[in-house]
């Protein structure tokens, strides 16, 4: 059986993205949220933990796809990207346990480590995208 073509990586490698920039809004929501105090830790961590299932979800499947030989440095890439963001996910759920145990200045560094990641992510987030978007042309 053949693998798929090109245009099918790259047309899956599209979807990939797109349902990861709806998992990125959302992130960015909750921690901007916790930033100004409008949600519970609790409430909190129950939404990055089902963003890090859906997040896991997302990876795993896109992880399983057999790209053509010439697209495997792409494919590795954008599971890069997508490991960038699970690592926010861990970071900030570390600010929020930290929280909770009153632990501030190690709570705020993993904030800052969490806000740092999100930032590195976005901006690889784009230079895939646009990537992705070049070679669909």
């Amino acid at each position: 059986m053949f693998g798929m073509t090109k245009k099918q990586f790259l047309k899956k490698s599209k979807n990939c993205l797109k349902d990861t920039g709806i998992q990125l809004l959302l992130v960015r929501k909750i921690i901007y949220q916790e930033q100004n105090g409008k949600i519970g830790y609790r409430e909190a961590y129950q939404k990055l933990d089902k963003i890090r299932e859906n997040m896991e979800n997302i990876f795993f499947k896109y992880e399983d796809l057999k790209p053509p030989s010439k697209c495997s440095s792409l494919h590795i890439e954008i599971l890069n990207t997508l490991i960038v963001l699970q690592e926010t996910l861990v970071a900030n759920s570390e600010y929020l346990t930290l929280s909770e145990k009153g632990l501030k200045p190690e709570a705020l560094r993993e904030l800052e480590k969490s806000q740092e990641q999100l930032e590195n992510f976005r901006k690889k987030f784009q230079e895939v995208g646009q990537k992705v978007d070049v070679y669909l042309q």
